[in-house]
């Protein structure tokens, strides 16, 4: 039977959401087992935490609690042993994203980025969110559309669909609207800093070798193995526009573990595999 990542992952994300409309409301109702949003979260007395989030404490002259540390910590942890696979599998925001750019079509895409550039734009936002942050401004927060989607039904339960709009439309719905029309994942390639974060976590672990590979399932390319000439439907297929045909396998910076490209190669020999 062939695993379709894709519907796992949507099905996956789409749950994430539910979760986050239903928690209010479950909270509320005394079921407590999972509380927070993806600021900080708490799944039944283990923490985990934005790392913008810790930043943005830091950089605003406040002292972290010990809670947030432990929260950031998991995170990172967890990117370094299973690289960003919130990004791929988890984050609300990709799943509007991903839509967004369907919706549009392939005919809309053109050319690529290298990831250095993606690499120095995402650099050069989270300074930005950094620099904001010292003068009295939470860019930090605001730039978190993972985190936003996640407080919005908290939001509305609390005051209102008034704040609702204004959190999902105003700057999440734009950057919706710009990928839309340009049919590229714009937010999350050169912008998120989240996803900055993350995947130097997952960086990291690569670069530990079998350490960071204990459990992680990074993807690997077999060139003796690959049938494609010209054509790539492995690398047409992503749509944060990462190689997966490179030696090592693709940037652990830029993938999200989808899946999408294994599930797309071609190859008799199955040159994409997950690396074990």
């Amino acid at each position: 039977m062939k695993i379709r990542f894709s519907l796992l992952r949507h099905l996956s994300r789409g749950g994430v959401l539910a979760l986050f409309c239903a928690l209010p409301w479950l909270n509320a109702a005394g079921m407590h087992g999972i509380s927070g949003s993806l600021f900080a979260l708490d799944i039944f007395g283990w923490p985990f935490g934005d790392p913008a989030a810790l930043l943005q404490a830091l950089a605003g002259g406040a002292t972290p609690s010990v809670r947030l540390l432990w929260g950031v910590g998991s995170s990172l942890v967890l990117a370094f042993f299973l690289g960003r696979v919130f990004c791929g599998w988890l984050c609300p925001y990709g799943l509007f994203s991903e839509a967004a750019v369907a919706l549009r079509g392939k005919a809309a895409r053109r050319g690529t980025a290298t990831g250095r550039t993606e690499l120095f734009s995402r650099i050069a936002v989270l300074a930005l969110g950094i620099g904001l942050v010292f003068c009295g401004y939470p860019a930090l927060t605001a730039l978190s559309f993972p985190g936003t989607l996640s407080l919005a039904p908290l939001m509305t339960f609390l005051d209102g669909p008034g704040r609702l709009l204004f959190d999902l439309l105003v700057f999440p719905g734009t950057v919706l609207l710009l990928e839309f029309l340009s049919g590229e994942r714009l937010w999350c390639r050169f912008c998120c800093p989240q996803g900055l974060l993350l995947g130097a976590a997952a960086w990291l672990g690569a670069r530990c070798g079998r350490l960071g590979r204990i459990w992680s399932l990074p993807v690997r390319w077999q060139a003796g193995s690959c049938s494609c000439k010209g054509e790539q439907p492995c690398g047409a297929v992503c749509t944060l526009r990462v190689q997966p045909r490179r030696k090592g396998g693709p940037d652990p910076l830029r993938c999200s573990r989808c899946g999408d490209c294994i599930q797309t190669c071609a190859g008799k020999g199955k040159a994409l595999t997950w690396m074990r």
